[in-house]
């Protein structure tokens, strides 16, 4: 069954219809959440608020875009809202991966310190880049998806991304 479907089935009555819907798009929603904010606790509440709000909103979802893009629009404002009322918080040291053991001890710190230094670039990117990236990297949405979610154009998410880009690379080859 198709979120659309799922929409459709909510609005006529069916509060499991929703619940498929949170199934379906809780933990990726709030992995994309983690990539804005750096904190899975604080991430998990505003996954909530996100639910919540896509509740009560959704009998006014016009369908003009898929649920997803309409729900992660929903985080992206959420989260800038969140980051409005609070202090930027301290960067989580979260693994990305597991540590690959065929690397030496040595590799490893040094692919680790490697991935810390991105990261830390990544951060000091201004908000529309930062998110332009991670919505397309993590998230893999197209341009049209994230002009959607961020405001904005094609054009200007394309050029986003590739100022994003310019700026890491610039950065990292410091």
């Amino acid at each position: 069954m198709t979120d659309e479907e799922l929409v459709r089935q909510f609005r006529r009555g069916s509060r499991e219809a929703f619940s498929e819907l949170v199934r379906r798009h809780s933990r990726p929603l709030t992995m994309m959440i983690v990539r804005l904010i750096r904190d899975e606790e604080e991430a998990k509440d505003i996954s909530q608020k996100v639910f919540l709000k896509a509740y009560e909103g959704l009998p006014r979802f016009m369908m003009a875009s898929s649920f997803k893009t309409w729900l992660y629009s929903i985080a992206v404002n959420t989260v800038t809202d969140h980051k409005r009322k609070r202090n930027p918080t301290t960067l989580s040291d979260e693994v990305d991966m597991a540590p690959d053991t065929s690397q030496s001890p040595a590799q490893q710190l040094e692919r680790a310190s490697a991935l810390q230094e991105v990261r830390k670039a990544v951060e000091r990117l201004p908000d529309k880049q930062r998110h332009t990236l991670q919505l397309r990297v993590y998230e893999g949405m197209d341009y049209k998806q994230i002009a959607r979610l961020l405001g904005g154009t094609e054009g200007a998410a394309r050029a986003n991304f590739f100022q994003a880009i310019r700026t890491l690379r610039g950065e990292l080859d410091r």
